[in-house]
């Protein structure tokens, strides 16, 4: 049975074979599919989700997570990544209903004393970024000249939003650290 079945086959090829090569084949269908379009994505969520607001203006800190997920995704940050592995570095997101045409970021710099359970402030950040769209989210690096050590953190962040490009400055980070006063010296007798 397995024979016939085989010389069935290959008659039929054989015809199927000998019909194109003489252009008698069937009726060829041609069909012309729609190509996909794009699926738009969908609208940013305003104001932004998980961000506080104030006048139009707002901030998040980003999660640890959403930060080592924006460092790795983006090659252009790798001189962010090597100045926090030498400073301590925070991170904020802002956005704003109007735009800015610059940002202003004021932070502190705090050090954890685990052995008394104090946190002593070391040092202010301020820092300034370029400007940025309406409704468009930006993420500003807070890279400060504090050496990064177990319980240096940034913290108090003020953010400003300008909308005047007067005195505009140049992007960047200035760190002030607070020098210890020194004891005064007791007079000799």
């Amino acid at each position: 049975m397995s024979e016939r079945l085989i010389k069935i086959s290959i008659t039929c090829l054989a015809i199927a074979l000998s019909s194109s090569a003489y252009g008698q084949a069937d009726q060829v269908k041609v069909v012309a599919k729609k190509t996909a379009k794009p699926i738009p994505s969908p609208a940013a969520k305003w104001p932004p989700e998980g961000f506080k607001g104030r006048e139009g203006v707002y901030a998040k800190v980003p999660s640890s997570k959403d930060v080592v997920g924006l460092l790795s995704a983006k090659k252009t940050l790798q001189s962010v990544v090597k100045a926090c592995e030498e400073f301590a570095c925070g991170a904020v997101f802002v956005a704003s209903e109007t735009g800015c045409k610059w940002w202003e970021v004021n932070s502190s710099v705090f050090r954890f004393e685990a052995e008394d359970l104090t946190k002593e402030k070391i040092g202010t950040l301020t820092t300034y970024h370029r400007s940025s769209e309406k409704k468009a989210q930006a993420t500003i690096f807070l890279i400060s000249g504090a050496e990064v050590t177990p319980g240096t953190s940034i913290g108090s962040i003020k953010v400003t939003c300008h909308r005047d490009a007067g005195n505009k400055p140049k992007p960047g980070n200035i760190y002030s650290p607070i020098v210890a006063p020194t004891p005064a010296a007791s007079p000799s007798n």
